[in-house]
């Protein structure tokens, strides 16, 4: 992950290349692995993922994990360090 202009992958606001599934992708781990997630990024991924459907945890539950993880990407943003 970086902010580098050159590792963006141009789009014109459809489908692009950066949607495309990995060979071989069965569950969501795969695709983090595969677009290798920083640990706060990839719980922002399941959370959004499993928005809801996690037994016994209600949605502002996920709401806040999202929120919690987001605002550490944000300090790493800030630091540099993503």
């Amino acid at each position: 992950m970086s902010n580098d202009q050159t590792n963006k992958i141009r789009s014109d606001g459809g489908s692009s290349k950066y949607y495309e599934l990995p060979p071989d992708a069965k569950e969501l781990n795969d695709l983090i692995e595969y677009k290798k997630m920083p640990f706060a990024l990839a719980n922002i991924f399941k959370a959004c993922y499993r928005f809801g459907e996690k037994e016994g945890i209600d949605l502002l539950y996920d709401i806040n994990k999202i929120v919690y993880y987001a605002e550490r990407l944000r300090g790493m943003v800030k630091k540099g360090l993503l």
